[in-house]
Formats: C-alpha cells, sequence, structure tokens
C-alpha cells in the first residue's frame, strides 16, 4: 500500500481526492491546518468520514512550518504528493498579497524541498486558470505566456509553476501542475459563487451578481477534477502543465438559471460593479489532459448544480 501526502485534504477539492485515493487502495496523509479563511468545523466535516480508517492519516500542520513538514516526511516517507493547499480568494489577495506570498510560493518550496530530499515519485500540484488573467484568445491554452495575472493569487500561481520547472531541471523531479479552471460541487467552498447563490436561493436571500451577468465561467464539477488529479499523480510526465476545466463556459445569468431550476427557486437580484480582479471568462483547451492523461470532464452543469443543492440541502440547510 503506496502512501499519498495530500496538502489541503481537509478542503473542498481535497476531500474528494482523499476518497477517490482511499478507494484506490492508497494510504493517505492528510496535512491541513485548518485554517479561519472560512468556518474551519466544514473541513472538520470534510474529514470526519475517514478518520476511523486505518488506511487514512490526518496531520494538522502547516506548509509553511518546514520542520513539521520534514517531520511528517521523515515519519511516512510518502511515494506520492498532491498539494493542493493555497489561499485562493481571488479578491482578498489584492487586499493581502503578502500572506499570499508566504502560503502559496514559500509553502510550496518547502514541499519542493523536501520531495526532492525524500525522493518522491510523483507530485501533483494544484494550479488555477487565473495564471491567465485576461488573455484575449480562446480557448485558452497551456502555452500562453501567462504573465499578465489580474490577482496576486493569479501570480503566486504562476510562481509556484516556475519554481516547480526550476526544481524539475536541476533535480530531475516529476511535476504536474494542474491550472483548475472554477471548480464546483458538493464540499464547496463558502464564497464561491455556486455556494453562495444555492444558499441565497433556499433562504430566500436577495442575488448579487457581478456587472451585468455576462461574465462567463468554465465551471467544471469537483468529481472531474478529483479525477485528474488521480490521473496525474499516477503518471508522472517530467515537467508538465495541463488546464483541467470543462471547456463548456457559462454566464453568470445562465448559472443563475440552472439553479432556479433545480431549486425551483425564484430570485431577487441586485447588481454590482465588477471587482477589478475578476477576468471577463474563462475557457479552457483540454486537449492536451485528453492526450496525456485520458481525462476528460463527464458530468454536466446541470447534474453538477443538482448534486451540489442536495449535498447543501442536507449538509448547510438548517431545518
Amino acid at each position: 500500500m503506496e502512501t499519498v501526502l495530500i496538502t489541503g485534504g481537509a478542503g473542498f477539492i481535497g476531500s474528494h481526492v482523499v476518497r477517490r485515493l482511499i478507494d484506490g487502495g492508497y494510504r493517505v496523509v492528510c496535512v491541513d491546518n485548518f485554517n479561519t479563511i472560512y468556518n474551519p468545523a466544514f473541513k472538520e466535516q470534510n474529514v470526519a468520514p475517514f478518520l476511523s480508517l486505518k488506511s487514512f492519516r490526518l496531520e494538522r500542520a502547516d506548509i509553511r512550518d518546514k520542520a513539521a513538514l520534514k517531520m511528517t516526511f521523515e515519519k511516512e516517507n510518502p511515494a506520492y504528493i498532491v498539494h493542493l493547499a493555497a489561499l485562493g480568494d481571488t479578491r482578498n489577495a489584492v487586499d493581502n498579497p503578502g500572506e499570499y506570498v508566504d502560503v502559496n510560493i514559500n509553502g510550496t518550496l518547502n514541499l519542493l524541498e523536501l520531495t526532492r530530499e525524500y525522493k518522491v515519485k510523483n507530485i501533483v500540484m494544484a494550479s488555477s486558470s487565473s495564471v491567465y488573467g485576461n488573455t484575449p484568445r480562446f480557448p485558452w491554452v497551456e502555452s500562453e505566456t501567462a504573465d499578465t495575472p489580474l490577482s496576486p493569487y493569479g501570480a503566486t500561481k504562476r510562481a509556484a509553476e516556475l519554481f516547480a520547472y526550476t526544481y524539475h531541471h536541476n533535480f530531475g523531479l516529476n511535476i504536474t501542475c494542474l491550472r483548475f479552471f472554477n471548480a464546483y460541487g458538493e464540499n464547496n467552498r463558502p464564497g464561491m459563487v455556486p455556494y453562495v447563490w444555492t444558499e441565497a436561493l433556499l433562504k430566500g436571500k436577495e442575488i448579487e451578481i457581478s456587472g451585468d451577468g455576462s461574465r462567463k465561467r468554465d465551471y467544471t464539477y469537483v468529481g472531474d477534477v478529483a479525477d485528474a488529479t488521480i490521473l496525474a499523480m499516477n503518471k508522472p510526465l517530467g515537467y508538465e502543465v495541463l488546464n483541467i476545466g470543462n471547456n463548456k463556459p457559462v454566464s453568470l445569468l445562465e448559472l443563475l438559471a440552472v439553479l432556479e431550476k433545480a431549486t425551483g427557486k425564484s430570485s431577487t437580484r441586485r447588481m454590482r460593479p465588477s471587482h477589478s480582479a475578476s477576468v471577463e471568462i474563462t475557457c479552457a483547451d483540454i486537449s492536451k489532459a485528453k492526450r496525456l492523461l485520458g481525462w476528460e470532464p463527464k458530468v454536466p452543469i446541470e447534474e453538477g448544480i443538482r448534486r451540489l443543492i442536495a449535498w447543501f440541502r442536507e449538509n448547510r440547510l438548517e431545518d
């Protein structure tokens, strides 16, 4: 039974990856600091089903604490690393860039150093569509220069990709950076539009729409994202950057229509000005992931939203 060390494994995407790893016969060591960016109790709920399993171990640690990480590497000797831990709010990053540099760059460097020292087979790192900024050519391909991110969050993710390349070049590490596009689904992180609007509709609250509602996002079901992560972990590629998206952008107004139909609720709406860090459209060219991983998304947004709503009713909606 090989060991996978996953950072941020108690989070939204991480908890789905943990489930698939355990079901696939791996031993999982989850490193998470349960920070207060959102209610830590939600993360506790995410990992609760795994705590009694012999194939799962929870390590409450911060990726910025290299000494703590080193102790975990020494004790567990992981064969693979899935690095998902990060600060991820693009708008908050504009006001607090130092925190994002500290976690998303310095924390990643700690993992790269330990991956080199302990001769890990393969590391998969979560990057983001935010690295593209407002690149005008669609769909976005990985060969774009990606040097005009609109938020410090996107800048830190691009910097982490570049550091990863240098570790591949100098030390021969296998590293795949996955640029995730607008994941949504069960265990959704609060603050993301699908979660916020689901809550508003089910509780009869006003929906706040950025701009005129025409902005488009390449919403990608979290289960498809988790599948891509496992495929990348099991296929060392030297150094690669891959888009993981749905390739079917949906406008904010179209998303709201899907949510209204699935909940059976009508919305009261209020428009607000767009934030300077918000891109106009995200759209992934996923041909490279199809070619190298044999991956493509399976869950259409109508089904993914139904799953999100069912989960929300069961886990977040008070009687």
